[in-house]
């Protein structure tokens, strides 16, 4: 019997491995649910409610400037200048002449952003409203207002619609892809995360090393691991009995107690073989049957495991091992 100390035994990251390698279907299934919650919460989260929906039509407008006294064209209208007159009262009162009554001020300027990119001469209004229908009329009436301006206004010969669009819905930009990448990465390092303190907590007994972290006591092998393993126990049990005498194989299931007629034939017998269930028996229930037996004065002369899985044993010890 030994104190149980799992830092210091170490991690047998072989058999910890071997283990994860078998539940490698999570991490795939995991990657699945990932990409599937990270697309829905992006495209949950970025569904706009009709009422908020904006639609945006375009104008793009000719500027012909007429030259002053000097010969030279009047001012050149930046795009934030432009942005004022657009609200200056010359412009609207003749943007709002052409729009029904329900029309506000208010929301026409709001509405409208112009700028000039690199050629003075080119003027590009966006209308941006929550209509569809709104959001044509204003564009349409403030190209009336424009063109009636270059027609009186001493600064232009004329202003001239080159361009225009329908109102459309201004599609948010759309990161789908990257929302289940996002989602594939995070569902699978929570996943890997929590396998792996899962399995650093596991303390089940797999493999003969981890009943060294109970005990001392020599392990004598596999049982129910195929036939070459099966006869390697049996023998060694038959090696035990010609040494010791009689022997009795307390088989430990989990939490499974022993009555005392149970424990008064085990400590009967000239030696004990502790037979501990495949994957099934914790070694911290394991150390507590052990100095069970102690304390009643069992002798325990061997430990092995049962229903060990064969081909896992294979990958563990190497192929040969357990072979016929």
């Amino acid at each position: 019997m030994r104190e149980i100390r799992y830092a210091d035994e170490g991690m047998d990251m072989k058999k910890l491995m071997l283990r994860f390698i078998g539940k490698i279907w999570l991490v795939l299934l995991a990657a699945v649910a990932g990409a599937v919650i990270g697309g829905v919460l992006y495209t949950v989260s970025h569904i706009v409610p009709e009422s908020e929906r904006e639609y945006q039509a375009m104008a793009k407008i000719y500027l012909d400037f007429a030259a002053d006294e000097t010969g030279e064209v009047y001012q050149a209208y930046n795009g934030y200048t432009w942005n004022d007159l657009m609200r200056t009262d010359p412009i609207l009162d003749k943007t709002m002449a052409h729009l029904p009554g329900d029309y506000t001020r208010d929301e026409v300027m709001a509405a409208t952003e112009a700028e000039i990119l690199s050629d003075i001469r080119l003027l590009t209004i966006y209308i941006t409203a929550h209509e569809q229908t709104r959001c044509d009329s204003i564009l349409s009436a403030t190209e009336q207002a424009l063109t009636e301006l270059g027609d009186t206004a001493k600064e232009f010969k004329s202003i001239e619609v080159i361009q225009t669009t329908e109102a459309s819905l201004v599609v948010a930009d759309t990161r789908t892809v990257q929302a289940v990448l996002v989602g594939i990465v995070t569902a699978v390092v929570l996943l890997l995360l929590g396998m792996m303190l899962y399995y650093v907590l596991d303390d089940r007994i797999v493999v003969a090393s981890d009943l060294k972290i109970v005990t001392d006591v020599s392990f004598i092998g596999y049982s129910g691991a195929g036939e070459r393993l099966d006869r390697e126990y049996k023998d060694n049990l038959a090696y035990l009995q010609e040494q010791a005498g009689s022997i009795s194989v307390l088989a430990v299931t989990q939490d499974d107690m022993i009555t005392q007629e149970k424990w008064q034939e085990l400590c009967a017998s000239d030696g004990v073989v502790v037979m501990a269930d495949y994957g099934k028996v914790h070694a911290a229930f394991l150390s507590y049957m052990i100095e069970q037996l102690q304390v009643r004065g069992c002798r325990l002369i061997g430990v092995a495991i049962s229903g060990a899985d064969e081909k896992f044993l294979r990958r563990y010890y190497g192929s040969a091992f357990g072979g016929r």
